[in-house]
This record gives structure tokens, C-alpha cells and sequence, in this order.
């Protein structure tokens, strides 16, 4: 595996964004890999990022102190030990035991060329939301596009619903401001399916940024739906656990 430098990324990785988001996606590809049984996951990043990031010792320190999310500590950890921070495609293959078939895309040529050949497919798309017109039936679409999407918030939501047969979805939303926040939250409420939304308001320390951070995950239709209501509780601990981190020490 091929490693990035953090001047060749527009983020702080191991931010609160990134523990939100990362953290949900861990507990989801665990529990569809359970409902899998021995199949592959079939699993689509299509803003993928570096399969690796380098991290101050104060991030790992946060997370390995204060981020009380036990699974997500562990993966992380064998990184976190060499300065590092494990991306989605990294988490997701670790979180499914290496049991997951990926097919990944990102605008930055370097973020595909840190995962080695055969790691996953990569799609012949012109852009991340193009997955949305896919008609192939992933398990799990996971969008996290680098920046504020709120313009097109409400269509990615939208064809994201329409694929709920097809695929679940898990998609992250920098927003900047309460305002945003609440059209986001009526934007969800009139999809008219079953979703889960979480958000973190950020404090605005330099490692977290300017941006405040929502989650949608939109299960796909075939699950079952007691098992899924489970699911939605640990994702609202991850959520909780994340804003205690906001909040302070």
C-alpha cells in the first residue's frame, strides 16, 4: 500500500467530519457483511481518497484517548502507531475481514494510484454522483465528496432514495451554517423512505475546520427492517460519541 502526504490533501485527516463518517461506515459494512454470511461485499467509494493518510500525534491521541467507538479505534490503531490514518476503502476492506469486492473513482489520479493493482476496480465515470445512474445493485454506494455539496444536496438525495431497491447509500454533507443544517433536515424528511441522519456541530478548532457535519444513510429496501432500527442505534452512538468529542475534554 502506497502512502500520501498530507500536503497533497485538502483536508485535516482524522477530523471530526472524518470520525463521523468513517465511524458509520465501519458499524454499516459490519452489518451487512453479517447478513452477507461468505459472500463478498460489493462496495462503491466513488470519492475514495488516499488508501492512507499521515496524522499528528495530537489526532491519534484524540482518537485513541477519546474516541470511545471500540472498532473503529482497533482498525485504526495499527495505522495511528505509524503515524497514520486509515481511508474509507482501507476501513471498509478491514471492517468486512477482507471480504469486500470495491470499485472506487476519484478526481485526484494520485488517490487511485496509492492502492495497489487488483486492490479494486476503478469505474470509468466522469464524476463521483455518476454512480447514482448505475444500475448495478451494489450493497453499499458511499459518496463523500471532498467539498460543500448544499447545491446539489437535495438531487444526490433524491437519486439516492430512487436506488433504494438496488443499493444502500451512505452519503456525508460539510455544511457551513444552522440554516443549511435545517434544509438538509427537510430536504431528508420528504424523501419518503427509510433513512438514519446524524449531525456534528463543530466548535471550529484548526484540526476540525470551518465546516459543521451531517450523515445520511439510506438502507436498501431488502433489509430487514428490525434488524436495520438496530443498526440506527449504534450509528446515533458513533453520533453522540463523535459530539462529545466536539464538545471538549
Amino acid at each position: 500500500m502506497r502512502e500520501s502526504s498530507e500536503s497533497k490533501v485538502r483536508y485535516n485527516p482524522g477530523n471530526l467530519g472524518d470520525l463521523l463518517k468513517h465511524g458509520w461506515l465501519v458499524e454499516i459494512v459490519r452489518f451487512l457483511r453479517r447478513l452477507k454470511g461468505g459472500e463478498p461485499l460489493h462496495y462503491a467509494d466513488t470519492f475514495c481518497g488516499f488508501a492512507e493518510y499521515d496524522v499528528g500525534d495530537e489526532v491519534a491521541r484524540r482518537i485513541r484517548d477519546r474516541f470511545h467507538v471500540l472498532t473503529f479505534r482497533r482498525l485504526q490503531e495499527t495505522f495511528l502507531a505509524r503515524g497514520k490514518y486509515a481511508g474509507s476503502v482501507t476501513l471498509a476492506r478491514l471492517a468486512a475481514e477482507g471480504n469486500l469486492r470495491a470499485s472506487i473513482f476519484d478526481s485526484n489520479p494520485e488517490a487511485l494510484a496509492s492502492f495497489h493493482s487488483g486492490e479494486a476496480e476503478i469505474l470509468e465515470i466522469r464524476s463521483g454522483c455518476d454512480i447514482l445512474d448505475s444500475k448495478e445493485p451494489y450493497d453499499l454506494i458511499f459518496l463523500d465528496p471532498y467539498d460543500d455539496i448544499r447545491d446539489v444536496a437535495q438531487l444526490v438525495l433524491a437519486k439516492s432514495a430512487a436506488r433504494h431497491r438496488l443499493s444502500s447509500v451512505l452519503i456525508f454533507f460539510p455544511v457551513k451554517t444552522e440554516a443549511q443544517r435545517g434544509v438538509l433536515t427537510t430536504a431528508v424528511d420528504r424523501l419518503g423512505v427509510n433513512c438514519q441522519l446524524g449531525f456534528v456541530m463543530n466548535p471550529g478548532s484548526l484540526q476540525d475546520g470551518r465546516y459543521h457535519f451531517a450523515t445520511v444513510f439510506l438502507p436498501g429496501s431488502s433489509l430487514n427492517l428490525g434488524a436495520v432500527l438496530g443498526l440506527f442505534g449504534e450509528l446515533n452512538i458513533v453520533t453522540a460519541r463523535v459530539n462529545a468529542l466536539a464538545a471538549g475534554p
